[in-house]
């Protein structure tokens, strides 16, 4: 899809998409993937609940991490592998913006690491070697993700009551 059949699925303006893909770092593409107009709802549903910026920069940056600690990227072909996968999907084993099902809980402690699901360049040093740990990124996501949680619970009432009195005009 373009660009502006990516801002009227959203139901959102063209500038407001631009502006949205600057602030959140995201590609800039002839054609978009439909997971990728998924991803910008997600974006703007947590803007809608006050999550600041920062919080969802981190959460973004932190499950993309995740997500190749995991070798998940390697399921999936191109730069916009992230963005190709995001699903509307939610649950407790599910990650918040891709949807991408770990199979355990978020909270976990443990992570089932070194699922690589295609041929890669065999790297000078592994990646525990490096400072890479999934299971530590893992509870990186899992922290910043209970705050996004905690802060979208505490305007929902507030949510709430502006779609009350949206009806009522």
């Amino acid at each position: 899809m373009k660009l502006n059949e990516l801002a009227k699925r959203v139901g959102k303006s063209v500038p407001y998409v631009m502006t949205l893909q600057k602030k959140f770092g995201l590609p800039v593409c002839k054609d978009y993937p439909v997971g990728y107009a998924v991803l910008v709802e997600k974006l703007i549903y947590l803007s809608i609940c006050s999550v600041p910026d920062k919080e969802i920069k981190s959460l973004l940056s932190k499950e993309k991490k995740l997500l190749e600690l995991l070798k998940v990227d390697s399921l999936h072909d191109g730069d916009l592998w992230f963005e190709n996968m995001c699903i509307m999907k939610s649950g407790p084993t599910r990650l918040l913006l891709s949807s991408h099902d770990l199979g355990h809980p978020v909270d976990c402690a443990t992570v089932q690491p070194c699922l690589d699901f295609s041929d890669r360049d065999k790297e000078l040093f592994q990646s525990s070697e490096m400072g890479a740990s999934a299971l530590r990124e893992l509870r990186r996501y899992s922290k910043t993700l209970d705050g996004v949680k905690a802060r979208i619970r505490q305007e929902l009432p507030i949510v709430g009551a502006a779609l009350k009195w949206a009806s009522l005009l």
